[in-house]
């Protein structure tokens, strides 16, 4: 039936259930079925209630929903629509009565108005799902009979579990069939969620697959740890069960959860943390209606703080990156997610080199942000140890370039994203960062401003780690690839990394340094082994070769100096780390060390940015100088500078040399 047709026919029929509603109301309140024909004003009533509630139930889009697809926020609307339709119904009775002097009240029951709103309730609101269910009736024939849908149990009987059990009802093409439901709530055990039988906790699996043929067991509780999802996981591969799963809180910011939301377990979903979903005060105050400004916009930590900046309604998000395609794609992104109500603010991107001084100094005076996210670097370390010198022009010199634009133009906040690589760093990429952060430090003291670093470990599905290496080995049919048997690494997934980072950048006073709650470290062989399992192979079979520590590569990380006193702040996951100040002179350190990024020094390069990057507690302090500071101004002189930016820059990028 077309559109139009359908909603004709469904205003008929609420017209004729409006007008049994009054006529029931008014026989109902006398006990006498002629009564309201001999009510002189009865005709009068009615004909308001018809034109009052075909207005109101226009106006809630009654009549532009499909019903078929009822819901409770459906019925809330139906119950709006019919008391707004009764109270402005009486308001023109009584009004009209009143101030035109009419008799029409007169003997009028004052009764009748809640009756006849339950009555048209219950008309109204039972013809809308009695469509539900003639569509569910009419379904059912083709939803038992698809091959494709398999039996599958849900573990978790919470709101989650029961929204997915009623999609997959309703869904024909849905790869999920609930025939039971498994929760650890004893309460549970025996009830009915949404129509679906709850058998028990995890010890009633082999009961449930006896009686059900349950061939999938669905975990529907985004927002569980890692341990626990993992206990869920063993238990079901040791039945010889297809495991899957709903996204992670952190994917469902949107709130959305259907059967089509359903996904394989993955690795990252055994090491899940519990997902702050506030965050910390101030976040909303730096971001809403400011211009915020994310350097390495399109790489996996900085097209993650777009989404998540976009989310809180910036005035302007500003993306900076030299990769093409993926700014192009992140930008198209964020215009599809305003059109679904999941963003706001205007989205500008640049295609630029963070170490080009003159595009930086543009970029920021052009547009004028309130905030900096610098999370553009290079972050592989066996090929940083190979090119020295991009290390230190893009870490480095990147680093300094954005800092300064910022500096110049009065930028009120600035966040480095930083990394656990730069604590006693053994490879020239977490050296790099190691001394970006004390150009951060060193910022922040000469103007009083919140500059700050965000150091934590590695992230979860990032492009070139190792899960995704460790994938694409197996579908290549390759052995997988561990470095050391022993290795371990801190891991977070990168919406909760982002997520962090926004929460240290509200909480940031000059010169901080905050390092995020990694939890406990992993070893590698041991999410090697993990993804091995839930590709349904075995572990003791598959090889693994061993291949060794690379160049620059630590057996374990870490987060902390021992010179660094630990802090907590307002945000339970952040922790502020009070370090040694820099040298007084370390922009006159780094511009001595960037001059060996020209041509070939890469040996030189390299024992400079050790030497610089040593640990605080194994550097003599620094003097600090008197007149000379305040005559260098910000800590270089203008001859210098430009010297340093003439080499780097004509070495890397000669159409650039005259950024300098």
């Amino acid at each position: 039936m077309a559109s139009g047709s359908r909603r004709r026919l469904l205003l008929a029929i609420d017209l004729a259930g409006i007008a049994t509603a009054s006529y029931l109301a008014l026989a109902f309140r006398f006990d006498r079925i002629r009564e309201p024909l001999a009510m002189p004003a009865f005709p009068l009533v009615l004909v308001l209630l018809l034109a009052v509630r075909t207005i109101t139930c226009q106006m809630t889009g009654l009549y532009a929903r499909r019903w078929r697809h009822a819901s409770v926020p459906d019925l809330e609307r139906i119950v709006v629509a019919v008391l707004l339709g009764s109270l402005i119904a009486m308001g023109i009775f009584y009004s009209a009565t009143y101030f035109a002097d009419t008799r029409w009240a007169d003997g009028f029951p004052r009764s009748f108005w809640p009756i006849e709103l339950l009555l048209s309730l219950a008309i109204l609101g039972g013809v809308r799902f009695a469509i539900r269910a003639v569509y569910e009736v009419v379904r059912e024939p083709a939803r038992t009979s698809r091959e494709a849908s398999s039996a599958t149990l849900l573990y978790g009987a919470g709101e989650t579990g029961a929204l997915l059990a009623r999609s997959a009802k309703r869904t024909v093409d849905a790869s999920v069939r609930p025939v039971g439901f498994l929760d650890d709530d004893p309460s549970l055990a025996g009830a009915i969620v949404a129509g679906v039988h709850v058998y028990g906790g995890l010890e009633a699996l082999d009961r449930a697959v006896a009686e059900t043929g349950a061939h999938t067991l669905l975990i529907t509780m985004p927002s569980a740890e890692g341990r626990a999802i993992r206990r869920v996981v063993d238990a079901a591969l040791a039945r010889k069960l297809e495991v899957r799963t709903v996204p992670p809180v952190s994917d469902l910011l949107d709130g959305t959860i259907d059967a089509y939301r359903v996904r394989q377990v993955r690795v990252e979903d055994l090491l899940r943390r519990p997902m702050i979903t506030e965050h910390a005060q101030g976040v909303e105050e730096i971001i809403r209606g400011q211009t915020v400004m994310i350097t390495g916009g399109a790489g996996s930590i900085g097209s993650e703080l777009a989404r998540q900046v976009f989310a809180l309604g910036p005035r302007r998000l500003v993306l900076v990156d030299r990769a093409e395609s993926p700014l192009y794609m992140l930008e198209r992104e964020l215009e599809s997610r305003r059109q679904r109500d999941r963003g706001s603010g205007e989205v500008r991107v640049h295609l630029a080199n963070v170490a080009s001084r003159m595009q930086m100094r543009r970029i920021v005076e052009e547009e004028s942000p309130s905030v900096i996210f610098h999370a553009a670097a290079y972050k592989h370390v066996p090929m940083m140890e190979e090119h020295p010198s991009d290390a230190a022009y893009v870490n480095v010199a990147g680093t300094m370039s954005t800092l300064d634009a910022a500096v110049d133009a009065r930028v009120e906040r600035f966040v480095f994203v930083s990394t656990d690589k730069a604590v006693r760093p053994s490879s020239i990429m977490g050296a790099s960062k190691r001394i970006a952060e004390m150009l951060v430090a060193d910022s922040a003291r000469r103007t009083g401003r919140p500059y700050v670093s965000v150091r934590f470990g590695n992230v979860l599905g990032s492009n070139g780690s190792v899960i995704p290496i460790f994938q694409e080995q197996l579908e290549r049919g390759q052995a997988l690839t561990v470095t050391h048997a022993e290795m371990t690494r801190y891991f977070m997934a990168i919406p909760e990394a982002a997520w962090l980072i926004l929460d240290a950048a509200s909480l940031g006073h000059e010169g901080d340094l905050f390092v995020l709650d990694m939890g406990q470290p992993v070893r590698i062989l041991d999410l090697a082994r993990d993804l091995l399992r839930l590709s349904g192979r075995d572990p003791d079979s598959q090889p693994i070769d061993i291949v060794g520590l690379r160049p620059g590569e630590k057996l374990h990380e870490e987060l902390f100096y021992d010179a660094e006193s630990v802090e907590p702040t307002a945000s339970a996951k952040v922790l502020r780390a009070v370090a040694p100040p820099p040298p007084w002179d370390i922009r006159e350190q780094v511009l001595s060390l960037l001059a060996y990024a020209t041509g070939d020094h890469d040996d030189e390069l390299r024992a400079q940015i050790k030497a610089l990057a040593a640990a605080p507690e194994a550097r003599l302090p620094s003097v600090k100088p008197g007149t000379r500071d305040a005559a260098v101004g910000i800590g270089v002189t203008a001859q210098s500078d430009a010297a340093f930016g003439i080499g780097v820059m004509a070495h890397h990028d000669p159409s650039a040399a005259q950024d300098w």
